[in-house]
């Protein structure tokens, strides 16, 4: 989602006195908080900025308030102390540290804070004026898909703002030295990581076309017969998906697996377009016509997003093998014997092996039954 921050930093009480101050140590994670305050007759999520930092500064005598960020319950994300200053959100009295987070500083120090208003636990009560301890409504015990996904949205901004890890960001909970159950009970830091990680997985590659191959780095050439007159007529293209171009058809045998050839039979052959095929490429397309024609076909490509024609032009039909004539093996038979007997000399045997070698395995070893093709004597 398109995140909108509202910056209310210099609205804050005793701002003029903070603004300046510094962080001790680098950002390295974040702290997701909860505020706990509902409304009473309907469990809705009340507060924003201003109210806690209001509280924080003229009831409990802090010097700013507890949080760099607070998502109010429409889902309005409010920037409420600047990210070099320490917000007060997690620290604890740790005289001699011996937790070894300086001083119970550890999480203010290096972890910023986003608070979302609201109290996410079921079972919530207030004590009434006269002392009572009253229900309210199990009504808005999570947050809001609002609240939720502009959770997500900040998280992940900050994230790549300071190169914080998913397992880096956690709910106030699961800060060590703090006993609490914020962010409260009915929400999930382990959902809100598994939502990140969803997000942090890259994207598909992109599938080409219908009838189109995926086509590497280096594998697909542009072949032009001259720079005058074709490569104007195929920047579009070449711009578009980034072939390799030469200009010597001659040479290009052998070193891509897809060939888009420019240009008309006396510019380039079919016999070169037949020689680059027999030399491994998979796909070779002619471009025909004369430059203006060459162009407007790579355009109407371009615009398509078709790196090759649909309609691919026909690979040669395979040669049939050869009719050779046949001979069944014979008990007493050897390569050498029939060899003489084909071609009035013992020596060409060798012949008939290579052309029977999916049938034989070894020029010593053939047996009676076997059927063997006899290609013709050299000339």
């Amino acid at each position: 989602m398109e995140l909108t921050i509202k910056d209310v930093r210099a609205q804050m009480p005793n701002y003029q006195n903070y603004k300046d101050w510094q962080r001790n140590g680098p950002i390295l994670g974040i702290g997701v908080h909860h505020s706990a305050t509902a409304n009473r007759l309907t469990g809705a999520p009340i507060g924003d900025a201003a109210t806690f930092f209001d509280y924080h500064v003229r009831t409990n005598g802090w010097s700013h308030g507890g949080y760099n960020y607070v998502i109010t319950g429409s889902g309005e994300v409010e920037y409420a102390l600047d990210e070099k200053i320490a917000a007060y959100h997690a620290g604890f009295k740790d005289p001699d540290n011996s937790e070894g987070l300086e001083f119970g500083q550890y999480w203010n120090n290096h972890y910023l804070a986003i608070c979302m208003a609201g109290w996410f636990t079921e079972n919530r009560t207030y004590v009434d004026a006269a002392g009572r301890t009253q229900p309210i409504p199990n009504q808005y015990t999570r947050p809001s898909e609002a609240q939720f996904n502009a959770l997500v949205a900040l998280v992940q901004q900050l994230r790549q703002k300071y190169n914080i890890s998913i397992e880096n960001v956690r709910g106030h909970r699961e800060l060590a030295g703090n006993s609490t159950v914020c962010p409260g009970l009915n929400f999930s830091p382990a959902v809100l990581r598994d939502k990140l990680r969803e997000l942090d997985k890259p994207a598909p590659a992109p599938q080409p076309p219908a009838g189109q191959p995926q086509v590497g780095q280096g594998e697909h050439v542009i072949l032009l017969p001259d720079t005058d007159k074709y490569l104007d007529a195929a920047l579009g293209y070449i711009w578009k998906f980034q072939p390799d171009v030469s200009f010597a058809a001659g040479q290009a045998v052998g070193r891509w697996k897809y060939v888009t050839a420019v240009g008309n039979e006396e510019a380039i052959s079919s016999s070169q377009l037949a020689r680059l095929r027999e030399g491994g490429a998979l796909l070779v397309q002619r471009i025909p016509g004369n430059p203006t024609a060459a162009q407007d076909t790579l355009d109407k490509l371009v615009a398509q997003n078709l790196r090759f024609l649909v309609a691919a032009e026909p690979e040669p039909e395979p040669a049939p093998p050869p009719q050779w004539p046949t001979y069944t093996v014979q008990p007493g038979d050897t390569l050498s014997r029939i060899s003489q007997q084909f071609y009035g000399v013992s020596t060409l045997w060798r012949l008939i092996f290579e052309a029977n070698q999916d049938v034989l395995s070894s020029p010593s070893v053939i047996r009676p039954g076997q059927v063997l093709r006899i290609p013709p004597k050299p000339a």
